[in-house]
């Protein structure tokens, strides 16, 4: 788990060639997580290929996707994924929000470590955020269904775009939605891992009501 192995991995990906800043980059923000995560429930992906498949590779493929655009929120980030990740990668004005005060604390730190100077940390509840400030796109990562995202958010408030990762179910669950002031814009599916495991990042638009 050291990071002269992570860097090894990162290397040997075929999926995708880091420059050596984005390497130094994701090395040394792994390095910090594996820290935090003796004092906090971070994540429990902490080998170098758990890490880059539950981590790494969600953000290398929101950037593939072209569905992002800025500012954006990043919805219950927790220790920073998408948000920090992304902006570690490929830089963006990211708002990234946790409720729980010692994750935000986290990613604050890690905003000031990095010098992400477009980035800021919203430790509370993203409504509150969403009643006084203009985003363009709202990202979440595992935070629930549809149906309980949509709830949490403020339909008054300027957000455009909603960005979800999702797994195979997720024309399940999207039959099941019954808000029809969104539509699905567009899909982007891809695979992880040996068992080739289908993820799909859905991009959501406000429609008005007819």
């Amino acid at each position: 788990m050291s990071a002269t192995e992570f860097r090894g991995f990162l290397e040997a990906c075929e999926l995708e060639k880091f420059t050596v800043e984005q390497m130094d980059r994701l090395v040394a923000f792994r390095e910090e997580v594996l820290k935090e995560n003796e004092i906090q429930n971070l994540t429990r992906l902490l080998s170098p290929r758990d890490f880059y498949e539950g981590h790494v590779l969600d953000v290398i493929q929101l950037k593939k996707s072209g569905q992002i655009t800025f500012p954006c929120l990043d919805l219950g980030s927790g220790m920073g994924v998408p948000g920090i990740v992304y902006a570690l990668l490929y830089g963006g004005e990211w708002i990234v929000c946790d409720s729980e005060k010692k994750k935000a604390d986290f990613m604050s730190r890690m905003i000031d470590l990095f010098n992400l100077e477009d980035c800021s940390c919203v430790g509370g509840r993203a409504e509150s955020y969403l009643d006084t400030h203009h985003v363009e796109s709202i990202v979440a990562r595992a935070v629930g269904p549809v149906s309980r995202i949509t709830a949490w958010l403020p339909h008054g408030s300027t957000w455009n775009k909603l960005i979800l990762f999702k797994g195979p179910k997720w024309e399940e669950e999207w039959a099941d939605f019954r808000l029809k002031t969104l539509k699905v814009e567009r899909a982007h599916r891809y695979t992880v891992g040996a068992e080739q495991k289908t993820r799909i990042i859905v991009e959501l638009v406000r429609q008005a009501k007819k």
